[in-house]
């Protein structure tokens, strides 16, 4: 009912329960974090008709208005945790994707710089969402690390029908580019995306007939699968 297992919600549980958004200095104590953040992940599961705060609201037994705080409040608990989660990594860490990438690309030594892909991503939804539906379906933009695919990066709340590089320049790395490359560094990326000194492209055609342009976005290609 609640779209994640019994152990993944303890594991949610355990990390927002003492955010001090949960507790205030009134007579009158809040509901208890569990069933907060049980009514949140059920109010997130509902679609179409199911997803109104009035049905909502009567199957968890509380007002519409509790239904609302408690998704809110949920959600500021779980966005502080952003950074504990995404974030930049330490030259350590960056090292290790580029020793893997040297040792997945047929050109070693050449290409070892590049330590992050990105691409359009697509998070599918279960059902369009009712407001802007047809806009926002399938909005996506991820940075990902090659060796494991973690989310290092990311940009959202652009419409489905915003290119590549628009939705590009939304991510931290494009933004605040001294802090995601050193020296030489750079990201992968596709052919919709602007060659720069911190992107390294696929090629378009005709340039992508040739056979040395080829074989190149193969080997690449191959990374991002």
């Amino acid at each position: 009912m609640l779209y994640v297992s019994p152990e993944v919600f303890q594991v949610i549980l355990s990390l927002i329960e003492d955010h001090p958004i949960f507790y205030n200095q009134l007579n009158h104590c809040q509901e208890s974090v569990e069933v907060q953040l049980g009514v949140t992940l059920y109010h997130m599961g509902q679609y179409g008709n199911g997803a109104s705060l009035e049905d909502i609201a009567c199957f968890a037994g509380c007002s519409e208005g509790a239904i609302e705080l408690y998704t809110t409040w949920c959600f500021t608990a779980i966005e502080s945790l952003h950074n504990d989660f995404v974030c930049l990594y330490t030259d350590k860490e960056k090292e290790e994707e580029k020793c893997w990438m040297d040792q997945h690309l047929e050109f070693k030594g050449t290409w070892r710089e590049g330590w992050v892909m990105y691409d359009g991503t697509t998070v599918v939804l279960y059902a369009k969402p009712a407001l802007n539906g047809d806009s926002y379906f399938t909005r996506k933009h991820i940075g990902n690390l090659p060796s494991n695919l973690q989310i290092v990066d990311y940009s959202h709340g652009l419409t489905g029908s915003a290119h590549d590089t628009w939705a590009f320049e939304s991510t931290a790395a494009a933004k605040y580019p001294e802090g995601a490359f050193k020296g030489e560094e750079f990201a992968w990326v596709d052919s919709a995306y602007p060659l720069t000194s911190q992107t390294i492209t696929v090629h378009k055609k005709p340039a992508s007939l040739f056979p040395h342009n080829a074989a190149f976005d193969y080997a690449v290609a191959n990374l991002h699968v």
